[in-house]
């Protein structure tokens, strides 16, 4: 079970040793796991994912300039540093490309987007299939989007929901459809999240595991993954062709 406030306090201790900053706020987004729907998010089918506790958080400040500055408590990821204009496709590599290129996309989207020093800490682990792209994604626009002055409203969730699918599509490399990023952004505690991917639509699923004596196991293989390393990418272009012989969008 994950102490989000341990998370938040991790981010926190982290923002001020890599930066010097106290932070504005500290916003938090869950992992999740999907029970059906595998490679379909993206071929407007349906999928029942649900959210995890494990959450990343992101501690953050806003400053008074343009520059950018990310870190992260994992001692394996690189810090980046640079401005609002050095965020896009191309500009950006490794895991920094998921918060930038989240950046990017809300700044593409309409959100004045301000100069930030932000720095993210996590239990949801990574390369295990649990999302934590997704998790980072939408803890960072969470952030940005109401330090930009942006009200949270379902509204804004859903542009958040699509400027992060933009930023892992677009800046990382990978073809996601937008199942992490919807339930990261709209799950509710309790229930699973049906996602009609065709027009975006979501109904909470109440699952009613625990009146039935029942539990879900989520099991760790050890088998490691990323979504930018080419296997996603063939498993999309296989959908998609697929597709094209079907005769369907």
């Amino acid at each position: 079970m994950s102490d989000e406030r341990s998370q938040a306090d991790l981010a926190v201790a982290e923002l001020r040793a890599a930066w010097g900053s106290g932070p504005d706020g500290v916003w938090t987004a869950p992992g999740r796991v999907n029970l059906i729907g595998e490679h379909v998010d993206y071929s407007g089918g349906r999928c029942l994912p649900f959210a995890l506790t494990r959450v990343t958080a992101a501690a953050v400040h806003r400053r008074a300039d343009d520059r950018v500055r990310i870190s992260s408590t994992d001692p394996d990821a690189a810090p980046f540093e640079g401005t609002l204009a050095d965020l896009g496709p191309g500009a950006v590599s490794g895991w920094a490309a998921y918060a930038a290129g989240t950046l990017w996309s809300l700044q593409q989207a309409g959100i004045e987007v301000p100069g930030l020093d932000l720095a993210v800490s996590s239990d949801v682990p990574l390369g295990a299939g649990l999302s934590s792209s997704a998790s980072l994604e939408a803890a960072v626009a969470l952030s940005a989007a109401e330090l930009a002055g942006r009200t949270d409203d379902e509204q804004l969730r859903h542009l958040l929901i699509q400027a992060a699918i933009r930023a892992e599509n677009e800046v990382v490399g990978a073809g996601t459809g937008g199942m992490d990023q919807t339930v990261a952004l709209l799950a509710e505690e309790g229930s699973a999240l049906l996602i009609h991917t065709r027009d975006s639509r979501t109904e909470p699923v109440q699952l009613g595991l625990a009146q039935a004596g029942l539990e879900l196991m989520v099991i760790d293989t050890r088998v490691t993954h990323t979504l930018a390393d080419g296997q996603y990418a063939q498993r999309r272009a296989d959908c998609d062709e697929a597709a094209r012989q079907l005769g369907l969008e």
